[in-house]
């Protein structure tokens, strides 16, 4: 974290892209693309949000980056919304891989680069969505069944003060938490 809070930032990261002092990811060309990645996301939000970031646990920590992956990427935004939060607020509080390849078909139609993937490809989209979901704890893997990304008071008050309350429906929290921080 420390090689983008530096005033040469831009100077350091292509020293690592050449080096892999840090990263320890053999091919130059996949460094990168993860240092691309690592960019963007750390560019979606005010430096004060890593400052709080640096203070959490790491069970908060990846709550934190949840956001931050909503945040930057479009489609993991629509399957949260679009699939995971409407099947949550559903009677069948679970989800399945298909669910998501039907959300994609949608997307597809709007989208010509998405439609021009492969199915290898959306596979692996899928994949690592409800990979973070299981990772985060709101997945069981064996059931498929959903659970709530529970915060704990101090974080939800952080996104509360930045008015960030679409993050609570996010984590599947009931309406009457998200009202306690709205009123």
């Amino acid at each position: 974290m420390h090689l983008l809070e530096a005033e040469n930032t831009q100077e350091l990261l292509k020293s690592e892209a050449k080096n892999n002092q840090y990263i320890q990811i053999n091919s130059e060309k996949s460094r990168k693309r993860v240092i691309a990645e690592i960019n963007k996301r750390y560019a979606v939000v005010k430096p004060d949000f890593w400052e709080y970031y640096k203070t959490r646990n790491v069970k908060e920590q990846k709550a934190m980056l949840f956001y931050i992956c909503l945040r930057c990427y479009k489609l993991m935004f629509d399957f949260h919304f679009n699939v995971t939060v409407k099947k949550w607020l559903s009677s069948t509080q679970s989800v399945e891989p298909f669910l998501y390849r039907m959300e994609l078909s949608e997307i597809s139609g709007r989208h010509q680069n998405v439609n021009n993937w492969s199915q290898n490809t959306k596979d692996k989209t899928i994949s690592v969505y409800l990979r973070v979901l299981k990772d985060i704890g709101m997945l069981n893997g064996k059931t498929m069944e959903l659970k709530p990304l529970l915060l704990t008071d101090e974080l939800m008050q952080f996104f509360a003060g930045r008015n960030e309350f679409w993050f609570f429906d996010a984590c599947l929290l009931p309406p009457h938490i998200k009202n306690s921080f709205t009123s």
